[in-house]
């Protein structure tokens, strides 16, 4: 009995590529990999938080931490934290003030000293930003930066 080599195959043993779970060379990247798969991150590692963990999140977000430095301390996402906080701590708090009056008059008193207000903010402990709003909300006027002229 003679075998029948299928038509553009040298060798009549070969197994016919595309069917029988073959790969199609045709459809995949220089990678060899699909292009559609291609450049793909593989699926991040989900950190599970223990009963315990979210304890401690609930104890710290009541003494003060913020969202994002819990989810950066245990390592998870900001809206894992949240949704534990809505979940199991009862309610978030809306908004925090980072500076105290008494702390906005003395960062005053350091800039109109002359201080920039960069060297002020991180004196504080606070964004430029929260200083700036913190400063208008004071009626502070900040300097135009070094260079700039007073027009917007």
């Amino acid at each position: 009995m003679e075998t029948i080599a299928e038509p553009g195959s040298a060798d009549p043993q070969r197994q016919r590529s595309g069917v029988g779970g073959a790969r199609n060379r045709a459809s995949e990247g220089p990678s060899g990999v699909a292009p559609e798969q291609e450049g793909r991150l593989s699926n991040p590692v989900q950190r599970r938080l223990t009963d315990h963990d979210v304890d401690v999140l609930c104890s710290a977000y009541r003494d003060g931490s913020s969202i994002d430095s819990l989810a950066e301390r245990l390592g998870v996402n900001r809206t894992t934290i949240i949704n534990h906080l809505d979940r199991r701590c009862g309610e978030r708090r809306k908004f925090v003030r980072k500076m105290t009056d008494r702390s906005v008059r003395q960062a005053a008193r350091s800039y109109e000293a002359g201080e920039s207000f960069k060297v002020v903010a991180v004196r504080f402990d606070v964004d430029a930003r929260t200083a700036a709003r913190e400063f208008e909300g004071a009626g502070i006027k900040i300097r135009p930066r070094h260079g700039w002229s007073d027009r917007a």
